[in-house]
């Protein structure tokens, strides 16, 4: 039994998840979003200067979303990319009894059942992401049609996430040298990294390290060359 379950949205149906404006500008809808949406706050866009940033903060809100909302096979997805596996039962031996039957099938049917819930759950969590891609995202995944059906066929939430971070920090083959510069200037060299008024401390402790965050997830570890045998919790 297949526990692979499609999705039967076509491309146009997800395209409208994010309409441009009437007036031909371009309507990042999510940046608007109710605060008391449960999807607030995630949002994948595409050709802007701050799309590094707002990467990093929606895959961690994804992962909140996918943990409280659905379930800690869906986090596990997000956060650490790491797929649910469902082991193979043993088959009773030669001439089992009943009662050793009927476990079997209970079992297997428990098995199959969390395979399908599972693949429904990816299903619904593959549609969240395209949801909140901006028109230009989605029109940068839709133009590798042939990936993306098979993505989709698949619910294979771990290479949406792949493809869309790769448009992100890699667009076309060409570093985004402009979010890279400004990323390592405002981490480097402080600006606009001091604290803000009725920021606290720990507010602002979060906002710099996830700066660093951008930077490091293009460049690597920022470790001067003399601390590179250090261990990791010098470092």
């Amino acid at each position: 039994m297949s526990a692979s379950v499609s999705s039967n949205t076509s491309f146009n149906s997800r395209r409208s998840a994010g309409n441009s404006r009437s007036d031909g500008r371009s309507n990042y809808s999510s940046d608007r979003a109710n605060p008391h949406d449960e999807f607030h706050g995630i949002k994948f866009v595409f050709g802007r200067p701050d799309q590094v940033p707002i990467y990093l903060q929606s895959m961690k809100k994804l992962g909140d979303y996918a943990g409280t909302k659905m379930n800690n096979n869906m986090y596990k997805l997000v956060k650490k990319k790491v797929e649910a596996t469902f082991p193979k039962l043993k088959a009773p031996g030669k001439d089992p009894a009943k009662h050793v039957v009927d476990e079997y099938r209970e079992l297997m049917k428990r098995k199959l059942d969390n395979e399908d819930k599972y693949n429904e759950e990816k299903a619904k969590l593959f549609m969240v992401i395209m949801a909140q891609c901006s028109p230009e995202m989605k029109d940068k995944l839709e133009a590798q049609s042939t990936e993306l059906d098979k993505l989709e066929d698949d619910n294979d939430v771990i290479g949406l996430l792949d493809m869309i971070k790769e448009l992100v920090y890699n667009a076309g083959g060409v570093r985004n040298k402009f979010v890279i510069m400004q990323s390592l200037n405002r981490t480097l060299y402080g600006r606009g990294n001091t604290q803000r008024p009725n920021e606290s401390l720990n507010e602002y402790g979060k906002r710099f390290l996830q700066q660093v965050e951008v930077v490091e997830a293009v460049w690597g570890k920022l470790v001067p060359p003399c601390h590179q045998n250090d261990s990791a919790k010098d470092k």
